[in-house]
This record gives C-alpha cells, sequence and structure tokens, in this order.
C-alpha cells in the first residue's frame, strides 16, 4: 500500500463530515424563524410590520365599558349585556408610533338622546347595548371606533383572585355602606394587595370631592397596577381558569387572534408612551341632576391629540414651546414624608414664576420623586414644569388633582431642598 494514499482518506473523511449547503440553509432558516417568532411575542416593535405575527400592524380604537349588571334572557339561555356602562375607556392602540392611549369618559357626561331628551353617557348601553353606545361616542369625539368589549365588573372580582390579588396604593380612607345594593367598602389607606371584592369597592368608591373624576382616577391606578401584574410570567400558568372565567366576563367583536395581537401588542409598549386622559369639561346640572358637561372645543384639541398625533413630529417626540405661565392651572400635593411644609414651599415657588396654583394640599399617597401629571395630555407643560423646578420630577401622561387644573404636582422628597436649588441656579 502506498503512503501516499492516506492523505486522500483522510480528505474524504473531511469531506463526508461537513454539514451540507442544504443543511446549513434549513439551519439558517429555522434560526430566523424562531427569532422571528421570540421578537412578535417579547418585542414586536423590532419586527417589520409586514411580518409581524402576533401583534397589531395598524391603527385600532376600542371602546370598553364596564357593566355593572348581566341580566340573564330567560328565552334563549344567553345573557342580557345591558346595564348601565358606569367605566367608559376608549383606547388607541398605535403600533407604527407604539404609542397607546387611553380616554376616559365620565359616566355622568351629559348627552342627548332623541326620545329620551339629556340623559347621561352610562344610560345608552340599556337602552340598546354597546352598539348603540359606540355610535354616539363616535359622534362625541368625532373618530371611528372599531371594536367594542363590554366587561361584567361583577365577573372581575373572580379574576383578580385567580391572580392572586393586586398590589396597590390606596390613597385615602374608603368606608360606604349601601345594604340596598349589597356594596360594602372598608379600605384603609396605604399600598396593599387587595383581593377581587376590595378591587370592586376601590374601584366604585365615588365619595369624595371629585366624585365620578376621583373614581375614574383610582380606575387609572388599578390599570397600571394592572399591567404590571400581566407582565408576570408566573400568570401564564393560569390561562386555563381565567379563560373560563373570561367567557362570562367579557362580551366583544373582536377575534380571538385579534385579542391575542392587542394583548400582546399593549404589553409591549413602554410605560413613558402611556396616556391616560380625561374627557374635557366641568361639573354642571341640569333640571336639579348633576353632569359632567363636555367642554366640545378641548375635546376636539385633545382628539387630535390622542387619535391622530397632530402634536408630534416624526420621530414621536412632542414639540416644546414655553407657555406664559399666567395661562396655566397647577395643582399641588405634598407626598414629602421628610418635609411636611414642602407642598406650601413648592406652590411659592411657582406662584413666584407666575403660575396660577391650586391648593396646595396634603397627599395620602407618599413619593419619594416628585411625579408631575400632565393632565390634559400636555407634556409640552409639563415639561416646563420640571425645568422650573430644578429639572427634578417624572412626567406622567395622568390625571391625578382637580380637573380644571392643567397639570398637578405630587412633590417627593427630592425636592426638599428646591429653594436653595433654585437659588443657586439664579
Amino acid at each position: 500500500m502506498s503512503f501516499e494514499r492516506y492523505p486522500r482518506i483522510l480528505n474524504n473523511r473531511r469531506t463526508k463530515d461537513k454539514p451540507s449547503f442544504t443543511f446549513n440553509l434549513v439551519l439558517l432558516s429555522l434560526g430566523f424563524i424562531l427569532t422571528l417568532i421570540s421578537l412578535n411575542i417579547y418585542n414586536p416593535n423590532l419586527v417589520p410590520s409586514e411580518l409581524r405575527l402576533l401583534s397589531l400592524t395598524k391603527k385600532t380604537n376600542i371602546a370598553i365599558l364596564g357593566c355593572d349588571e348581566i341580566f340573564p334572557d330567560t328565552a334563549n339561555g344567553k345573557l342580557l349585556w345591558k346595564g348601565r356602562s358606569d367605566a367608559i375607556v376608549i383606547v388607541h392602540c398605535n403600533p407604527i408610533k407604539n404609542t397607546f392611549n387611553v380616554l376616559n369618559i365620565p359616566r355622568d357626561t351629559k348627552i342627548k338622546i332623541p326620545g329620551h331628551g339629556a340623559e347621561k353617557i352610562n344610560y345608552l348601553n340599556t337602552i340598546s347595548g354597546p352598539t348603540f353606545t359606540r355610535k354616539y361616542l363616535e359622534r362625541l369625539l368625532g373618530i371611528h371606533i372599531d371594536n367594542f368589549v363590554i366587561v361584567n365588573v361583577q365577573g372581575i372580582n373572580q379574576v383578580i383572585d385567580e391572580l392572586g390579588g393586586i398590589k396597590i396604593d390606596v390613597p385615602q380612607r374608603m368606608e360606604y355602606h349601601d345594604y340596598t345594593a349589597m356594596l360594602h367598602i372598608d379600605l384603609r389607606s396605604g399600598r396593599q394587595t387587595l383581593n377581587g371584592k376590595q378591587v370592586e369597592g376601590f374601584l366604585r368608591f365615588r365619595h369624595d370631592m371629585l366624585g365620578d373624576i376621583g373614581r375614574i382616577q383610582r380606575q387609572q391606578a388599578f390599570m397600571r397596577a394592572l399591567s404590571k401584574k400581566l407582565l408576570d410570567p408566573v400568570i401564564f400558568t393560569k390561562l386555563p381558569e381565567i379563560v373560563s372565567i373570561y367567557r362570562k366576563t367579557i362580551l366583544t367583536d373582536l377575534k380571538p387572534t385579534e385579542i391575542i395581537k392587542i394583548a400582546n401588542f399593549v404589553r409591549n409598549v413602554p410605560l413613558n408612551k402611556h396616556v391616560t386622559v380625561i374627557l374635557p369639561g366641568d361639573f354642571g346640572q341640569h333640571n336639579q341632576v348633576s353632569y359632567w358637561i363636555p367642554n366640545k372645543k378641548e375635546i376636539q384639541k385633545l382628539v387630535k391629540k390622542l387619535f391622530y398625533d397632530k402634536e408630534y413630529n416624526q420621530k414621536g417626540f412632542f414639540r416644546f414651546v414655553r407657555v406664559n405661565p399666567k395661562q396655566l392651572k397647577i395643582s399641588v400635593f405634598n407626598g414629602s414624608r421628610k418635609d411636611r411644609w414642602l407642598g406650601t414651599k413648592v406652590a411659592n415657588i411657582l406662584r413666584e414664576y407666575g403660575y396660577t396654583v391650586l391648593g396646595p394640599q396634603d397627599s395620602e399617597a407618599t413619593s419619594k420623586t416628585t411625579k408631575i401629571y400632565a393632565q390634559k395630555a400636555n407634556p409640552e407643560v409639563a415639561l416646563q414644569l420640571k425645568y422650573d423646578l430644578g429639572n427634578h420630577g417624572d412626567i406622567l401622561i395622568e390625571n391625578l388633582g382637580p380637573p380644571e387644573a392643567d397639570v398637578t404636582i405630587l412633590a417627593g422628597d427630592d425636592l426638599t431642598n428646591l429653594k436653595s436649588r433654585l437659588k443657586a441656579k439664579k
């Protein structure tokens, strides 16, 4: 045997051991598909819109109604979803800008219904169900609403219990008893985990100075807490039980695949791109009945911001133009544990700048970091306040204070030396 053949044999073996081009191509394709699926689940905004499998690819407006009563229909054995809608929310999902906007409609909003006269908007669902309510919401806002979701408020209790409760800050002592309606609310202030029945009381309580507006603000706090809870991977192990409850709790014209896409989209929108505001208006009366009177001019401005992105540039940032402080109303709450007079100090400083200050008031909720609430979807004004407060505070596009305020400040421990900072800056 010639030794010259051994290198050839070795070379042949190496050739056989090499993966084929086809194998590499299949492996590469599988890797791409797995990566694409993973991104669709965990970070869909990184995926081109045409390749998104499990998330939204177009703007979507959804009306969500919280119904206080569900009636059995003895004729066909189904449920009649025609109770009063005591919670009314319009959500705008924008996968192009990767933003999630929420507009709360007070249940006492005054509307006119042919054949009924002046009514509160929560009465619409009792007349002809969610489709009828959606039609009037479209007229009120001047937008198209793609879908509706109606939720049995009683059924939410079971979902919360299945999730193991919700951790939330109760802003004040809440105690109210209505034996006729079998409603009993007894909550202490402070951060705590609430079960389903307690969450119902937290959401339905409205016996404070702000009435229905205060209740809406608590609904917003609950939605923030629920969003954090749903990000917990442990929740996935409870999906079978939640799905079984869901069928008795929610009625919607959304398809199951659409629900998954929306849920996946919302889960991946960063919190700094969540906007939550209340329909512009004010308290009023008609025939000795209390209403929330819509401000049509302010509604038009707000709709342009929330649903048509008119206040934002191509990069998704709002335009900053300094507003005359004399044109703005600012409410101030003291949330500091270190300085009981901090609210007064902040209010006095803002008055020196020329702002009209409502308050100040003490807050039962405490905070280490100052929070600046852009109550009218006006982050440019909140940014102006942040600058005037020595560039301190986190900006949230949500509601905390009285509805007439343009911005509400919850002064935290980080502002305890505010006066000296501003003097040094000058």
